[in-house]
């Protein structure tokens, strides 16, 4: 589905305008893009939660959730916040680094809080980087860089989901296509509550169903071998 496109049945709007009978007037499009963009947040939070060895990323990304840091010398630990395209990052998955040779090792993930993280919380040496933290935005290293390194850091990583705006037309959810109803229900069941409707009742009963199928689908994903239906067999004698 797409946000708001001139052929109307595939539209999130319309869908929404149809369930709780308004238009750009009663419900402006605006509202509906907030509408969206919360329930966005509300089904990454399930997907990052529930998803097993296959890791999700927006579909209206055009690159990949990973990026290239320096490794600058004196400088102990690096500000990691947001990619390229503007999208917070939520969670590290992994963390490789060059050395000054040019060959690519992996850093080992410490929590500053354990006493096996010693050198990052209290340690004052300088070499090459072995271990890190990611403390608030920031990547602690387990010593001060010895040199300096173009783009000697590789940083794999989940994100946030891409926002709709009230402008977008075809612009459609990066959710699996399956789970996009959400946002519909979602939309309609946040101007029925501030409307006082009876109908939203069953726009949250709508919701949790396909929270509950979104939690079922993610935990049985893997990277070889995707959820699907499959014909059912009987052994013939």
């Amino acid at each position: 589905m797409q946000f708001n496109p001139a052929t109307a049945s595939q539209s999130l709007v319309a869908k929404v305008d149809d369930l709780v009978d308004t238009n750009a007037n009663k419900y402006p499009l605006v509202q509906k893009a907030r509408s969206f963009n919360t329930a966005l947040d509300k089904a990454y939070s399930i997907i990052f939660s529930h998803a097993d060895t296959k890791n999700y990323d927006d579909r209206n990304y055009s690159t990949l959730p990973q990026g290239t840091f320096d490794i600058t010398a004196t400088e102990r630990n690096i500000t990691i916040d947001s990619d390229e395209e503007g999208a917070e990052i939520l969670r590290i998955h992994k963390v490789i680094a060059k050395n000054s040779a040019g060959t690519w090792y992996d850093l080992q993930e410490l929590d500053i809080r354990d006493k096996a993280a010693y050198e990052i919380a209290e340690g004052d040496e300088t070499g090459q980087v072995m271990a890190y933290d990611w403390v608030g935005h920031s990547l602690v290293f387990d010593v001060t860089p010895e040199a300096t390194i173009a783009n000697g850091l590789k940083v794999f990583y989940m994100r946030n989901s891409s926002y709709f705006t009230e402008d977008d037309t075809t612009k459609e959810p990066g959710l699996p296509v399956i789970f996009q109803p959400y946002l519909v229900y979602f939309a309609a069941w946040e101007y029925a509550t501030r409307k006082g409707l009876q109908m939203r009742t069953d726009f949250k009963r709508e919701m949790v169903e396909i929270e509950d199928q979104m939690q079922k689908f993610l935990s049985t994903q893997t990277v070889v071998d995707n959820l699907r239906m499959r014909p059912a067999s009987t052994n013939a004698l």
